[in-house]
């Protein structure tokens, strides 16, 4: 709204500069070609450009009348159009005696016509910039009003089948539409308004914009009425109020509306990087402080979650920064999915690469994150997850330095204890390493079998650390590249005997309680750390101690491929009748793993047992003791 009022100012400049140099010979009672080549050059040496009047005709009395037809001024050397500005007829009622005095009263001005070209270069230069044309903008300078109150005195505009381009070949913004001023009531004052349509970076755009009226730039005892109204795409953006000073845009007090399918499209509008969402609603108090924006009372609305608090977006530093303060009590997990390119249940359009990627391969956009800096809390108070994520709430500061994102503190709820630490995404030349380092306490592993029927029959506390790092554009990029561990421990406790006896394949045991029901397997603790090289995954030191048996796992996966071969050994502790004396392999793909017995044809037989309890306090001390592998 500013760069329109902005452009509306260096055309109102362009129109004082016609009635000045009209207002030169205003004494001379003609219409003579004499005159108008007169007003025409003194037109071009204070424009710099040429310019060029059909004919003139004035008027006289103590309000003259002073009619210019065919008016038109051309456009800069590299501008497309061939005129910056023309018109078929603009019509000027000016007062004399105010004149002598300094001072523009216009009771009246009509323009018939109009046709409006602004452009901005690939070098950022525009066709209305005073650079462009020096003259003119020492003259616009000299009479740009310091207040509302000296703006010239414009009783009515008047605009009449407008048209207005605007093209900006650094943001690929391609515009056109109508200007006009039309009157809501009877006896009212005509209201501005302008209608553009176009494409920015080669989507759809259109702008409706509806504002006071001519007197009312000037009438300081009350605020400028505005209306705004874009569409970008599935993006709708509305801004309904007052500015107190719409040349200054000071005091700006505004109802905004932003809704869309993709809080991140707002990026290529209005240059905030906004995260991936499913389909959104905001709404909220705009007012402006100097350079500084303020969203009060804000409320969004993505996908089947709600957040609440407040936004300030700082211009005056570059690049600008944004500090937010969120607070939601109703935060369903899926809509969480697009932050990694997965899709939601709302449908975002954001989706894994391929039908084989474990990990969405949707770019990161790191070069975003360059052109704001951020500092945004956000209280997720109430957290609606499935029953295998038991997440109850989380709290994370996420920060935004020159490029660099860093999320810290990081605490979330998880399973009745805590999962606290931190995450960074380093942006690089081409690519981001992301690292992430988080500690698990007080977890409940009955947590993860919520609405099953293991969850009565299972209990432990976990513990553990995730350490990793990869780089890459995507999340796909990162895990494919990822390094370090995920080391986790489980305490006394017990597990379903039903798990247990199918994976230590007991078959006595798993059809006696297919038949009678599941029981308590009492678990001495339970190891798994889990390494990651470049992508491949590796099973170090994972096991399960139980009463009736160790359970031993080891193998690799590739996160890349998806290959996974893993092989579990059940050593037991006292004799079966009916034990398989074969390990369970585990192969295939993680999406769709295969499980098998190694051995052609397996023949139950008796098994004597003899494992010895694992000493799991010493080998939970080696387990965290030993460092990740990570890369530097």
């Amino acid at each position: 709204m500013k760069r329109f009022l902005k452009i509306a100012a260096w055309t109102a400049g362009i129109l004082v500069l016609l009635i000045l140099a009209a207002g030169g010979f205003v004494y001379v009672f003609a219409t003579s070609d004499y005159v108008r080549a007169q007003v025409e050059n003194h037109a071009n040496a204070m424009y710099g450009r040429k310019t060029k009047i059909g004919s003139i005709a004035i008027d006289w009395g103590s309000t003259s009348h002073i009619r210019l037809t065919d008016a038109q001024l051309s456009n800069t050397d590299w501008g497309k159009a061939d005129h910056m500005f023309k018109a078929e007829e603009v019509e000027i009622d000016i007062r004399l005696w105010p004149l002598l005095k300094g001072d523009f009263v216009l009771p009246r001005l009509v323009l018939h016509k109009p046709d409006i070209a602004l452009e901005r270069n690939a070098e950022g230069k525009s066709n209305w910039s005073p650079e462009e044309s020096p003259m003119a903008g020492s003259v616009a300078q000299a009479v740009q009003p310091e207040t509302r109150s000296e703006t010239p005195l414009i009783s009515r505009i008047e605009i009449d089948g407008g048209h207005v381009t605007y093209t900006d070949m650094q943001r690929r913004l391609d515009l056109e539409g109508e200007i006009q001023t039309a009157t809501g009531q009877a006896g009212a004052e005509p209201q501005t308004e302008l209608a553009l349509k176009g494409k920015l970076e080669g989507r759809p755009l259109t702008l409706h914009f509806t504002g006071g009226s001519a007197l009312m730039l000037r009438d300081t005892s009350i605020p400028y009425p505005a209306d705004l109204d874009i569409g970008f795409g599935n993006t709708r953006l509305k801004v309904k109020g007052t500015v107190q000073d719409p040349f200054k845009f000071t005091g700006a007090d505004l109802q905004l509306s932003l809704s869309g399918s993709d809080l991140a499209d707002i990026y290529v509008l209005l240059g905030i990087p906004g995260p991936p969402t499913p389909p959104y609603q905001i709404t909220g108090h705009l007012t402006r402080d100097g350079d500084v924006w303020h969203v009060a009372d804000m409320k969004l609305h993505a996908g089947k979650s709600d957040l609440a608090g407040k936004v300030t977006i700082d211009q005056s530093v570059k690049p600008p920064h944004l500090t937010a303060d969120l607070v939601s009590d109703h935060l369903v997990f899926a809509d969480l999915a697009p932050l990694t390119g997965a899709s939601s249940d709302e449908g975002t359009p954001s989706q894994p690469a391929g039908k084989n990627e474990l990990f969405p391969d949707v770019p990161l956009h790191l070069e975003r994150m360059q052109k704001m800096d951020m500092d945004v809390t956000l209280d997720a108070r109430k957290v609606i997850a499935p029953s295998y994520v038991p997440i109850d709430a989380f709290k994370v500061q996420v920060k935004i330095k020159d490029g660099q994102l860093l999320a810290k503190p990081v605490d979330i709820a998880f399973g009745g204890g805590r999962v606290t630490g931190e995450f960074a995404l380093q942006s690089q030349s081409d690519s981001a390493k992301l690292i992430t380092d988080l500690r698990l306490k007080g977890v409940r592993l009955e947590t993860f079998f919520r609405d099953s029927p293991f969850f009565d029959t299972t209990k432990a506390t976990l513990g553990g650390r995730v350490s990793l790092a990869g780089s890459g554009r995507s999340l796909a990029d990162v895990m494919n590249t990822a390094e370090g561990d995920i080391a986790v421990a489980m305490d006394d406790g017990w597990v379903s005997g039903l798990m247990v006896s199918l994976a230590g394949l007991q078959i006595g045991d798993a059809l006696v309680l297919y038949v009678t029901g599941d029981n308590k397997i009492p678990v001495h603790c339970a190891l798994a750390r889990l390494t990651f090289d470049h992508g491949t995954v590796a099973f170090d030191k994972t096991l399960l101690d139980t009463e009736k048996s160790v359970l031993h796992v080891e193998g690799k996966a590739n996160l890349e491929t998806q290959a996974i071969k893993v092989k579990i050994e059940a050593d037991p502790k006292h004799f079966d009748l009916l034990d398989i004396h074969a390990p369970v392999l585990v192969e295939g793909t993680m999406k769709d793993p295969k499980i098998s017995i190694d051995q052609a044809i397996p023949i139950p037989t008796p098994d004597l047992g003899g494992a010895e309890d694992v000493p799991c306090e010493q080998m939970t001390q080696q387990l965290f003791a030993a460092k990740p592998a990570q890369s530097d």
